[in-house]
């Protein structure tokens, strides 16, 4: 931390050394946008002779106003980022309608690549089909396993505002623009310096965070050059779940009472209305982990909770009645407390701009980025247990002690039958973590000129490199564990591994009987501390012109035309630690990094490039009222060969107070470096196992009712798990006499590239009015449909549908989906579920945004001005659609379920009145029921539901002194303290801590203060 500190001050004294050595100046900021250059007021209001000014806006390279772009576009400007009150860029932008998260710090809390990162997804496509431009060029990746840029690497200060036009835009920018484009426009007029400072604190435990921005602009040589660095420091603390969020460590489960833990337990809640005799409700049960930091032993047997021994012969609790065995929800340990809810992060960036008009018509622009981003999160506690395996495919058991163990207890002697089965959480270890520094470098340079009065010029070239260092401390490394527990006596009155290579590689005795039994010394040897490195290049150069061909009547036909290239290489180096030479005991089975409780990244090098050619026109049908505008492109890629992406619209202005717009584009998104070269990546799936609950005798399942729509055969499925080597074992195993064949709900669903996927394709329709009522001026009304259906979509089937699909089937286990799973070959659990990439048959998403923006209202007596902004989605469809067994055509429609409700909006309410600023804001999250396809009436109270979400903000602001100088602000987010709603393990899109990202706020309340000063 003081190493950025340090490195913050000396960009700040750099710019200021600049400063004084030019000349005097006043500040000043420019204009976040003309109004010509959003959907606002003036633009809307703009007559047919009056347009708005030409210049160049996201969604084109030809000079235009706005109003005449055919698709809409969005502005998110400097204060509207004031109004929200927030530090980062991700969390503002997703305040437009249509724009969500991709990853945000929340969500990837247990990401092993990903954990850290901000990045934006358009319409629910996904932030890889979202292409993010600095300055209208691409930027390099954030991430080793999607291409994905992290709003996190750009500095808050060098940001004049954001431009988002949502639809393909393939034709004018290539590959990736399937969702839309977010277009971040770096400031390029500002004078003087700038300091400007930020703290908040929540209301509950943890998140503070600090930020400190500055900047420096000057112009020089006659105006001809302009030079600007920006530094901004941000430090975040993290937020652990904890009793100041009640949720967070609530140890519950959502499960049928028939079936799962229906036992009364003493500190949690049943839903409401719950019975649990009755099989057609699902209730909240108890969910504590049977591993504890004393351990549990002989299947329950005996067990140490809370300093002493209990077992079920003479060492009862006081509230037993009976031999009763070790019960979870009542000694079991709730792992939630401590866990990460929100990584902590430290965030360093550093920009600097300059340019310089060689002629006048000659100009050079060079824009450099430096960020480096350290992240930490947090995930408990490591366990070991008998039946833990590794090795390739789980070929290898950790296996039950040896009955003549010397370190069994007596109160564990007193139950045992045999060899001494245990489960233990070795909290000696510490705490899972995923430690991560992210360095990213970005330079972008351009030279423009003027080739006539009517063509310009523009070459550009940027190069792009990022480095992840990863840290994973506190895994358990199974072969080292294996060792330890198998021990001999040393012939001095102690006792040292049996094995005599183990003892030579530094190994020591493991004693698991009881909390803080296991020394630092064993600790340290059954220690694993995982790590991997990747990095990623991106490379482009490019040229175009653009002008005027001809005029035609009285308007001016535009055209503009070029080419492009670009490469991207990604290397990523897993951990050379993580398999030993040769496997285990020279069997290769035990390769693939496979021995340890963390599932390493693998390594991999590769790369493509893509030359492309590109033209757009724009065609004044009538002058200043209609105009139609064409775009193509033709990209020829080294791994998938050529494609070709166009689009065409029009815009017709009948009025000065309307205006209609519509596009159809035809865009491409060729794969991805992961995509296509990716061995399997680690990655770990909540799975509801169809075989669990079974008995022997085939009863006992509650698979789901339906795959895709399709009904389900309990008996089909009771037959093919009872088929299964892995479960037959267990059944096999007297110490499960009686017992279901059960599975704990999480396994490994690596994802996988395949060079055998092409690319996809999305046809996009967009259909837009606005109006702008001459009886209210400062009001505009703006509605736009949109429809993408990507056919050959690039993604993988869910490990669920996977697992269901495989279990369903009459050729079990012959068929493309049983093909990717793996079990246990000793107790049946699922160990893997492969996500391979495919080219699926469809992806579609539907909807309507409506926006209503009213500025300048006055309300005589009261000084100052109001403005209104309500933006809405409303989303029709969203679904995939894929072949399943026997040609079967299998629909997923998400949309409704948690996560992805119908509706969203927001509302923003301001008031200035000179230098003073008051703003407040609402979103909303729609709600819905956790699974669609086993509850298609909402009625049916069986199935867990949440409703929507709404967090408020207000925030206020003052400038003041001499050319309003200095500004203090303050303000509160998430007023009413909502942490969203309780979302548990058991459900589809819950987690064991109880939150889903896009409707929950792991902060809270939160109050933040500012100051700002500009000389």
């Amino acid at each position: 931390m003081q190493k950025c500190k340090n490195i913050f001050l000396t960009g700040v004294s750099a710019g200021a050394v600049l400063l004084m050595q030019g000349q005097a100046f006043a500040q000043s900021d420019g204009a976040a946008l003309s109004d010509a250059q959003n959907d606002a007021p003036s633009s809307q209001t703009a007559s047919r002779g009056n347009r708005g000014a030409a210049i160049v806006v996201t969604g084109s390279r030809i000079e235009r106003g706005a109003e005449d772009s055919a698709v809409p576009l969005q502005v998110f400007g400097t204060e509207d980022f004031d109004d929200i009150g927030s530090t980062d860029l991700a969390e503002a932008i997703t305040q437009l309608p249509g724009v969500g998260d991709g990853v945000s710090v929340q969500s990837s809390n247990n990401l092993i690549q990903t954990s850290g990162l901000s990045s934006i997804s358009l319409r629910r496509l996904g932030d890889d089909r979202t292409l993010v431009l600095i300055n209208g060029r691409r930027a390099v990746s954030n991430s080793g396993n999607s291409d994905r840029v992290s709003l996190s690497t750009l500095p808050v200060g060098f940001v004049s505002r954001t431009e988002v036009t949502t639809g393909g835009a393939s034709a004018i920018y290539g590959s990736d623009a399937i969702a839309g484009v977010a277009n971040f426009i770096l400031n390029d007029s500002f004078e003087g310096y700038e300091i400007d400072a930020r703290y908040s604190m929540p209301e509950a435990s943890g998140g503070e965070e600090y930020r400190i921005n500055g900047r420096v602009g000057l112009r020089f040589a006659d105006d001809r050059g302009y030079f600007m660095t920006a530094v901004s420091y941000r430090n975040e603390n993290a937020v652990f779940a904890d009793n100041t969020r009640p949720l967070s460590v609530l140890a519950v489960e959502f499960d049928d009472p028939a079936t799962g833990s229906n036992d009364t337990f003493a500190d949690e809640i049943n839903t409401p209305g719950c019975d649990p005799n009755n099989e057609d409700r699902f209730c909240l049960v108890g969910s504590r982990s049977g591993s504890t930091p004393g351990g549990v032993f002989e299947g329950g047997d005996a067990w140490f909770r809370d300093g002493q021994w209990f077992n079920d012969k003479s060492l009862q609790p006081a509230d037993r009645t009976g031999n009763q065995d070790f019960f979870a929800d009542f000694d079991g340990f709730n792992f939630r407390p401590g866990r990460t809810l929100h990584g902590s992060r430290e965030i360093l960036n550093i920009g600097v701009h300059g340019s310089y008009e060689f002629s006048p018509s000659v100009e050079l622009s060079v824009v450099g980025l430096f960020s480096r981003v350290d992240s930490e999160t947090r995930g408990g506690f490591e366990t070991l247990n008998d039946d833990d395996s590794f090795g390739n495919l789980d070929a290898f058991e950790i296996g039950n002690m040896a009955s003549d163990h010397p370190f069994i207890p007596p109160e564990v002697e007193e139950t045992r039958s045999g060899s001494v089965s245990f489960d233990r959480r070795l909290v000696e270890l510490g705490e899972q973590a995923r430690i991560n520094r992210r360095d990213t470098i970005r330079i972008m340079a351009d030279l423009d000129g003027t080739l006539t009065d009517d063509i310009d010029w523009t070459l550009f070239g940027t190069f792009g490199r990022f480095e992840q260092n990863q840290r994973n401390p506190n895994e358990v490394n199974f072969l080292a564990a294996q060792f330890a527990l198998d021990i001999e006596p040393n012939g001095a009155g102690g006792f040292q591994c049996a094995d005599a290579g183990a003892r030579a590689a530094g190994c020591v005795p493991l004693n698991i009987f009881g909390e803080g039994s296991i020394s630092d010394a064993a600790a340290d040897y059954i220690r694993y501390n995982g790590r991997g490195s990747q990095t990623r290049h991106q490379y482009t150069a490019g040229g175009y012109i653009r002008g005027n061909l001809f005029q035609l009547g009285d308007g001016d036909v535009k055209f503009a035309a070029g080419v492009e290239y670009r490469r991207e290489e990604q290397s990523t180096t897993g951990d050379p630690d993580g398999d030993p030479v040769g496997g285990v005991d020279g069997d290769p089975t035990t390769d693939d990094f496979n021995i340890t409780s963390l599932a390493t990244f693998p390594s991999v090098e590769a790369s493509f490039d893509v030359i492309e050619a590109f033209a757009e026109i724009d065609i004044p049908i009538i002058a200043d009222e209609l105009f139609l505008q064409a775009a193509a492109r033709i990209s020829e890629y080294s791994t998938v060969g050529t494609i070709f992406s166009y689009n065409v619209g029009a815009v017709w202005q009948p009025t000065d107070a309307l205006r209609f717009r519509a596009q159809y584009s035809r865009s491409q998104r060729a794969p991805n470096l992961t995509e296509i070269f990716s061995p399997p990546r680690p990655d770990a799936d909540d799975l509801r196992d169809p075989c669990d609950g079974l008995f022997p005798d085939g009863s006992g399942l509650s698979a789901p009712d339906s795959v895709g729509g399709e009904t389900v055969s309990l008996g089909t499925v009771a037959a093919n798990c009872l088929s299964e080597p892995g479960i037959q074992a267990f059944f096999a195993n007297p110490d499960n006499a009686g017992e279901p064949f059960e599975f704990d709900g999480s396994t490994q669903g690596p994802n996988s590239g395949n060079p055998n996927v092409q690319e996809e394709t999305a046809d996009t329709y967009t259909f837009g009015v606005v109006f702008a009522p001459p009886f209210a001026p400062g009001l505009t009304l703006i509605a736009d449909y949109y429809r993408i259906e990507i056919s050959d979509a690039i993604t993988s089937v869910s490990t669920q549908n996977t697992v269901d699909l495989c279990y369903a089937a009459d050729d079990f286990p012959n068929n493309k989906f049983c093909d990717v799973i793996s079990r246990n070959p000793f107790n049946g659990d699922v160990v893997e579920v492969i996500n391979f990439q495919e080219n699926l048959e469809e992806e579609l998403v539907e909807g309507i945004d409506f926006t209503l923006n009213y500025d300048g209202i006055e309300f005589g007596i009261i000084p100052g001005e109001f403005d209104i902004n309500f933006r809405y989605s409303r989303y029709f469809k969203q679904q995939t659609t894929f072949i399943g067994l026997g040609g079967t055509v299998i629909t997923n429609s998400p949309l409704g379920e948690i996560g992805n409700g119908r509706d969203e909006w927001r509302l923003g309410v301001g008031y200035r009145n000179g230098g003073f600023r008051l703003a407040y804001t609402v979103t909303y999250e729609g709600g819905g029921v956790d699974d669609l396809v086993n509850d298609p009436f909402p009625s049916n109270d069986r199935y867990f539901r949440v409703g929507g979400q709404d967090f408020h903000r207000i925030s206020a602001r003052y400038t003041f002194g001499p050319d309003d100088n200095y500004r203090i602000s303050a303000g509160v987010n998430n007023i009413f303290n909502n942490y969203g709603p309780l979302v548990p393990s058991g459900t589809d899109n819950g987690s064991s801590l109880n939150i889903v990202s896009s409707l929950n706020d792991a902060i809270g309340r939160e109050y933040y203060v500012g100051f700002r000063a500009r000389f």
